[in-house]
Formats: structure tokens, C-alpha cells, sequence
């Protein structure tokens, strides 16, 4: 006797990678980076062009409030666009990471004071998920150091090869008391937190370099295998 047919309740599996909590985050941040970045840009449009269309029909003595107001209104333009890139930069999606690093550079540059530079390459387009966890590593160490390390100079360094990519990060500023960072709730072993997390999600190493007059350098480490 031969029997041919479909056995019935087993259902097929397939195997999906996990997600991550910092996958999650970032999929809501480019929602709402997008949405500030259109919605609010066409309302700042709409309300500059009827300031336009109001300031032609008033005399050129009433004319000063007017003006007023629009640069008030492109100071918050520029505000928006800052907020939109800092919650998710779209060129890092168009260009890739090196050109994300760069506008976040001169943004911080232009804010603090602190001179910036970006070494290495990246050989190309790294994969997605590898570009934004460098990027917000990157923004994280800026943030830290601007607030924390009084530095003046950072140096920012990109080292790819066959199965790594490796970013360092080192200022000249006060160097790191680990004991007493790691012992305290501040805000900068908070972002030393968020970057080891970071890399945890890839499995990859941190390392920290500090020393009396030598400022702190921070080394991450990602495969890109993972």
C-alpha cells in the first residue's frame, strides 16, 4: 500500500535573527527624525510665505516686527534640522558613516569650540547596522567629551580590514579616573554604558586608554561578521 499526503499541525519555522533594543530605537528615530523634517519644514514654508505675502502689503515703516518674526522663525528652522539629525541623520542612510561623522563634526565644532578631526576610512559602505552603531558611538564619546573633559582637540580614527572595523576616539582633555567614573552616577560613565552596550550587540571589545596629561582614548572594536 502507498500513502501520499500532508501531515497536518506542523506548522514550518523559520529562523529570524533577534532584535535588538537599539534596532528597535533607531527604527522610531528615523520615523520621527523623518516626520519633524517634513511636517514641521512644510509648516515653516507655509508660515513664511504668508509673512511674505503680509510684510508686501504693509507700509515700510511697519515692515520691522514682520522681519522679526521671520528670523525668529529660521532660527527655529535651523533648530528643527539639528534636532531631525541628531535623532536620526539621514545622510548617514544616503552617504554612509564617514559623511555622517563629518556633519557631525562641524555641528560640534561650531557649538563648543573643540577642533575635530577625522582620520582612516571605512573602504566603502559598511553594513547598515554597523554604521549606526559606529555613528551613535561616535556622537555619544563627542557628547561625553564636550560636557565632561574640557578638552580641546579629539581626534577621531576609522581602521578597517578583512574581518574588523576598528574607531578610536582621543582627546586631550583631563584624563579618566575609571574608579571614579565607573563608582558614580555621572553623566559620563552613562555614556561609557550606552557605548558598551553598543558594542555588546555585536559582540565586539572597548577598550580605554588614560593617563596623567595623556587625555582618554577610546577604542571600539566591531567584527564585521557578527
Amino acid at each position: 500500500m502507498s500513502y501520499s499526503g500532508t501531515v497536518l499541525g506542523v506548522a514550518k519555522q523559520t529562523w529570524l535573527p533577534p532584535v535588538s533594543l537599539h534596532d528597535v530605537l533607531e527604527k522610531e528615530a528615523r520615523r520621527m527624525a523623518q516626520s519633524l523634517h517634513d511636517e514641521a519644514g512644510q509648516l515653516l514654508a507655509a508660515v513664511h510665505l504668508k509673512l511674505d505675502e503680509l510684510t508686501g502689503n504693509l507700509p515700510a515703516g511697519q515692515r520691522q516686527p514682520v522681519t522679526q518674526l521671520k528670523s525668529t522663525l529660521d532660527q527655529l528652522e535651523v533648530g528643527l534640522r539639528r534636532l531631525s539629525h541628531e535623532l536620526r541623520p539621514m545622510i548617514l542612510d544616503d552617504l554612509g558613516l564617514l559623511p555622517a561623522v563629518e556633519f557631525l563634526r562641524q555641528g560640534i565644532t561650531r557649538r563648543t569650540g573643540i577642533l575635530i578631526e577625522v582620520r582612516g576610512s571605512t573602504a566603502g559602505r559598511l553594513p547598515a547596522r554597523i554604521e549606526t552603531a559606529l555613528y551613535r558611538i561616535v556622537h555619544e564619546a563627542l557628547g561625553s567629551i564636550a560636557n565632561h573633559a574640557g578638552a580641546r582637540r579629539v581626534t577621531i580614527a576609522f581602521l578597517k580590514d578583512a574581518a574588523r572595523i576598528q574607531c578610536s576616539v582621543r582627546d586631550d582633555g583631563a584624563d579618566l579616573d575609571l574608579g571614579e567614573v565607573l563608582g558614580a552616577r555621572s553623566g559620563r560613565v552613562l555614556s561609557l554604558a550606552a557605548i558598551r552596550e553598543r558594542v555588546e550587540d555585536f559582540s565586539g571589545t572597548l577598550s580605554i586608554r588614560t593617563g596623567p596629561g595623556q587625555g582618554t582614548e577610546l577604542v571600539v572594536s566591531l567584527p564585521l561578521d557578527y
